[in-house]
């Protein structure tokens, strides 16, 4: 008997071993990423801390590096001169064009899909492949991994508004947006005796998703991890303080704003049991309609794609195999139909009525969109047909 547990221990000390040279191999904290703000690369297969630098602006924290072009989770990553994930854009609007500017953390940026797969991109292709008149229309994506509330709100007010938007849409994420990503957490006492990080892997992830999850670089740390500077950027306090920014800032200029919600995860409600697990972005939707912006929710949408095709949740997702449920290029499909309805029922674009007379005909065109991209989707067999398990 003492030989098992004796041998259980050296088992877990060799593990917790590993763990920790596999933390320092792959340094994602505030210092890290300071000590190589100047190693850079903009070329190749890419991590998110290679093309993500320290910003000049407190509140933004950090900012995407111009003019990469690599590959980034197995998906074509390009910035323009901005530094922003999308094509060049003129400060200046053009005549006869309405904007949308899209602000947001990794789902706007579009973490694991190609460009032209984003909710941002066919919501543009879309509008101006449908339009009946002159008006040309612009989905400017401002979307940065790791973006919280707080850091979108200073994003908008010092450089999206100068790109002339007539409408902003936040996209928001209830697990992200109160709190900042890991590599902006002190950095850890790895030789420390008082904690251990094997512990907390096993507690929160498999070894194998927690891997995956150091080499992204957006899991999200302790509020009480964020070093001093960064506190101001954190909670439910400041990231509610933010939306009143953003709607200040929205309604001096008489700019519509829409708040789109996604989410990942659906089998609670596939069945009827006596109790639903809390919404954690409940107390966001109900402070975006306050402030009168235009929610956006396409939980029912979403959940009756998935039961009309019978998949399971994860079928929405980049790789959940490997822990990560950003939305894959079916999800971002079926968003973007939802903004389009929303703006077309809600007469927020300028030839609203017209499609309003042609939405049905455009919901269908949608449905054919949404049809390629489940086509083309790669979903693990085991998520098809497996509706509720």
């Amino acid at each position: 008997m003492l030989a098992i547990v004796f041998g259980c221990v050296v088992a877990f000390v060799a593990m917790e071993v590993f763990v920790r040279a596999l933390l320092a191999s792959r340094p994602n904290d505030i210092e890290a990423l300071r000590r190589f703000n100047h190693a850079k690369q903009t070329v190749g297969e890419l991590k998110l801390i290679h093309f993500v630098r320290i910003s000049d602006n407190p509140r933004l924290v950090y900012e995407m590096l111009p003019n990469i072009e690599g590959t980034f989770h197995k998906a074509p990553l390009r910035t323009n001169s901005a530094g922003f994930a999308d094509r060049e854009r003129s400060l200046e609007k053009p005549a006869r064009t309405f904007r949308i500017a899209v602000i947001g953390d990794s789902i706007a940026f579009g973490w694991g899909v190609p460009p032209e797969a984003r909710y941002s991109d066919r919501l543009e292709k879309f509008l101006n492949e449908t339009a009946t008149t002159s008006t040309r229309y612009e989905v400017l994506n401002f979307g940065i991994p790791g973006y919280n509330t707080v850091m979108e709100a200073e994003l908008l007010r010092t450089r999206v508004l100068r790109y002339q938007p007539d409408a902003i849409l936040i996209g928001y994420c209830a697990d992200n947006d109160t709190s900042l990503p890991n590599f902006v957490a002190r950095p850890r006492p790895l030789y420390t005796l008082t904690h251990s990080y094997l512990w907390e892997m096993l507690r929160t992830r498999s070894v194998a998703s927690a891997r995956s999850a150091l080499e992204a670089g957006v899991q999200y740390v302790d509020p009480a991890n964020v070093p001093p500077e960064y506190q101001a950027l954190v909670g439910w306090d400041r990231a509610a303080q933010a939306m009143r920014e953003i709607a200040d800032l929205a309604r001096e200029r008489k700019i519509p704003v829409l708040f789109l919600r996604d989410y990942y995860y659906f089998e609670p409600w596939r069945t009827t049991p006596s109790t639903l697990p809390p919404d954690p972005g409940a107390d966001a939707d109900a402070l975006a309609k306050q402030l009168g912006f235009v929610v956006i929710s396409p939980f029912q949408s979403l959940l009756e794609f998935l039961d009309r095709h019978g998949l399971h949740s994860f079928a929405l997702s980049v790789d959940i195999e490997n822990g990560d449920a950003h939305p894959n290029a079916l999800r971002h499909a079926l968003l973007a139909q939802e903004i389009y309805r929303t703006l077309v029922e809600h007469k927020l674009i300028p030839d609203a009525a017209e499609r309003a007379q042609r939405l049905n005909e455009h919901m269908r065109l949608w449905d054919q969109w949404i049809q390629e991209a489940l086509a083309m989707a790669r979903i693990p067999e085991k998520y098809r047909g497996a509706a509720s398990k």
